[in-house]
């Protein structure tokens, strides 16, 4: 069910919508005065929720939420099989697009690295920012908020992993397979992303030693943030694939 996220709490049942929250309704989903559609608070609290004016709505606690007018917006409606990606911290606003695109596109986990080449860092401020910046390709989405970890080691990385584990070099391995080959016979998966340059040997080494499978993409060569998309987008395809 695709529901739309309050940023903040509503007073008497009257909630006040911010201007990004009024440009979402009526310029991006295009809804209109007097709809009806169902919302959730960050407690996780379920509100049917009524357009009475282009700046309200009110909203009416729910215990069953049903099926509203979002749910007909165009959009995938069968389910996700579980991916988990695991990125390198990058430098300055990568790691801010790199998180959108995945929180877009339905990962179920993101896990921050600090590997031996890193070279980007996060303060809290910035992991606020990353925070925010989810639950906003969330409602932009309808994807469900992904598991947010670290930024923690590589090794700690490594126990993270759910499913088929592949790790994403920048050059030829022994026994290096492609993302197809690697994905055979599994329903869910985990991929580790380097940064820029890729992860060292002995990082290859040690995530082979854990069972990780070694994956050398058979194209250009991308930048880190891009690498993470097309690698999530070739998983979830076959995933897919899988499924049906």
């Amino acid at each position: 069910m695709r529901v739309f996220l309050l940023s903040g709490n509503a007073d008497g049942g009257i909630y006040k919508l911010s201007q990004k929250e009024r440009r979402y309704l009526f310029s991006v989903l295009r809804l209109n005065v007097n709809d009806v559609f169902t919302a959730k608070d960050k407690n996780g609290d379920f509100y049917k929720a009524f357009l009475f004016s282009e700046d309200s709505m009110t909203l009416e606690r729910t215990e069953d939420p049903e099926n509203t007018l979002l749910d007909s917006l165009s959009s995938y409606k069968g389910p996700f099989l579980p991916i988990t990606m695991m990125v390198s911290v990058l430098k300055n606003k990568k790691n801010e697009t790199e998180i959108r695109m995945l929180t877009e596109m339905g990962v179920r986990k993101i896990v921050l690295m600090n590997t031996e080449f890193t070279e980007g860092y996060l303060n809290d401020h910035q992991k606020e920012r990353l925070s925010l910046i989810m639950r906003e390709a969330v409602q932009q989405s309808g994807a469900d908020l992904p598991e947010l970890v670290g930024p923690i080691s590589f090794s700690e990385a490594l126990k993270e992993a759910d499913g088929r584990l592949m790790i994403l070099h920048q050059g030829i391995r022994k026994d290096s397979s492609s993302i197809i080959r690697a994905m055979e016979g599994s329903s869910s998966a985990t991929a580790m992303i380097g940064p820029e340059g890729g992860f060292s040997d002995s990082e290859c080494e040690e995530a082979e030693r854990a069972g990780a499978i070694p994956v050398l993409l058979k194209t250009n060569i991308l930048r880190s943030e891009t690498a993470a998309v097309y690698a999530a987008s070739a998983i979830q395809t076959i995933l897919q694939e899988t499924l049906s």
